[in-house]
């Protein structure tokens, strides 16, 4: 990605007034280049979205109703890379750059970037994290998360593990899994029969620290975790109030350095 573009540093975006007539936008203009430009902010001022130069404030003006327009639209914004920095970029449909961030030091960062930029369910398009298959249509089958706990823990020949497999008072069997803190991570459905249930653990221990068999999804407005083989959920984390929340308790999401010491 190229980055000789028309854009100033970062710091020349902040500080500056809104624009009255669009909110979330701040507008200014350079004394050095003579030129236009606008920022696209949060609550508290930071710069989500930076603009190129503007010859004149018309000009300016169709650039900040092309941010408005285009970033509500999936695929419009992605995260793209140079060297070891990451950006959000924004395009329109001929794919002509309308906006970029600033730059960020890891990709979690810029598609937490994503999240702030639009809406939820649209950051969640945007970002191809979590697809839309609705593989979690329910809750049905599985215990609240505090039925999951305190539960004995399975040993192997390493020691104490974060796995547990229980049968619940409705004399169904399920299996577990804890963070390093005794939070629960995932939870499965119930089972009818023990053998089945360990099955799915055994499918569900092979995957669980393979970042491409997760999806977040969606449902009644909390975010999950789920944990996946060829469309069939093996494992489902506890509710989250958003996308970005859900997405670092995953692989994809926690740190490199503590994926392989987790379980």
């Amino acid at each position: 990605m190229a980055l000789n573009d028309d854009y100033l540093p970062c710091k020349s975006y902040a500080g500056h007034e809104a624009d009255p007539k669009n909110a979330g936008f701040t507008v200014f203009q350079d004394k050095k280049t003579e030129k236009y430009y606008f920022a696209f902010v949060d609550s508290v001022g930071n710069v989500l979205l930076r603009s190129e130069g503007y010859i004149d404030v018309k000009s300016r003006k169709n650039g900040i109703a092309s941010v408005i327009k285009n970033k509500e639209i999936a695929g419009r914004l992605s995260v793209e890379k140079d060297k070891k920095k990451f950006f959000v970029v924004l395009k329109a449909g001929n794919n002509k750059e309308i906006a970029r961030s600033c730059d960020f030091s890891s990709e979690l960062e810029a598609k937490y970037a994503v999240e702030k930029i639009v809406s939820k369910e649209s950051a969640v398009e945007a970002t191809s994290i979590a697809t839309t298959s609705n593989i979690l249509n329910s809750l049905e089958g599985y215990l609240n998360v505090g039925e999951y706990l305190d539960k004995a823990r399975i040993w192997d020949s390493y020691g104490i593990t974060g796995f547990v497999k229980f049968q619940g008072e409705d004399n169904k069997y399920y299996f577990g899994v804890y963070n390093p803190d005794a939070s629960l991570y995932l939870r499965s459905v119930g089972f009818e029969r023990e053998d089945d249930r360990d099955n799915a653990f055994d499918l569900m221990e092979s995957t669980i620290l393979l970042e491409e068999n997760y999806k977040i999804e969606n449902l009644g407005g909390k975010y999950y975790a789920v944990l996946f083989e060829e469309n069939e959920i093996l494992a489902i984390s506890p509710d989250f109030s958003s996308f970005i929340e859900a997405f670092v308790t995953t692989p994809g999401g926690r740190p490199k350095e503590t994926i392989g010491t987790m379980y």
